[in-house]
């Protein structure tokens, strides 16, 4: 197992040959793994970036790899004071942010019961697809301008909070729109309250285990989506992916 440290310069580096014509999972032993542990890739020209697909294990991190490529291991958690170890979204929150698909909002706060509005979740998800929002007159436009051409939303109604079933069709439509051939809902007793263009996402984000209940009987689908259960669903699906 490789040390981990919160030090970019001292981290460990690792080179991984492998062919560049398939994408392999390498499993990464490291000691102490967290959360927020994560593989940064180095790119030919000595820049460094976050691997915001690599995926903790019990172990070690996975990360997607092909080619010759050079990475290193370091522990990228953020901390905030208004997300205890103890808060139930704490893993998810570290996740998101050590990945950096999450800002704090300032002062070491991260907000996580704060409403997302459609204009964060486009950039949020614009950045695990490796585009750089940082670019554009405002904050949102790169993330805006990637999901209207992705196909992931119309672009419309920036500010409006976002709802769970809305990030939800986000997402469906990321990964293509997969069908799912059984009913996962039935057993929701709110079920019914899904908006009709909804439920084909929500089906699969409920079969993959990306979306759960708000209690065991009802899952909001027209509740608004927080920062912690967005960056949770973002959890949950990137680990899905490996």
């Amino acid at each position: 197992p490789v040390p981990v440290t919160n030090d970019l310069d001292a981290a460990p580096t690792i080179t991984v040959t492998l062919p560049t014509n398939i994408s392999v999972k390498v499993n990464v032993p490291v000691e102490n793994v967290t959360p927020g542990t994560v593989a940064v890739i180095v790119h030919p020209d000595g820049t460094e970036e976050v691997i915001k697909s690599s995926v903790m294990t019990e172990n070690g991190i996975i990360v997607p790899l092909s080619g010759e490529n050079t990475i290193k291991i370091m522990d990228n958690t953020k901390s905030f004071t208004d997300v205890p170890h103890t808060h139930w979204g704490a893993d998810a929150v570290t996740f998101a942010s050590s990945r950096e698909l999450f800002n704090g909002i300032g002062n070491h706060k991260f907000a996580p019961n704060t409403a997302m509005n459609r204009a964060m979740a486009m950039t949020v998800l614009a950045r695990f697809a490796g585009m750089d929002t940082s670019v554009g007159d405002n904050w949102y436009d790169a993330g805006q301008q990637w999901a209207v051409a992705e196909g992931i939303s119309d672009g419309s109604n920036l500010d409006q909070e976002l709802t769970r079933e809305q990030f939800a069709t986000m997402l469906w439509r990321y990964v293509g729109k997969p069908a799912v051939s059984t009913d996962t809902m039935s057993s929701y007793k709110d079920a019914t309250e899904i908006s009709d263009w909804a439920i084909p996402a929500m089906n699969w984000a409920v079969s993959e285990g990306i979306i759960t209940g708000n209690t065991v009987f009802t899952l909001n689908p027209s509740g608004n989506a927080s920062r912690v259960e967005v960056a949770t669903m973002l959890m949950r699906f990137i680990v899905g992916k490996i």
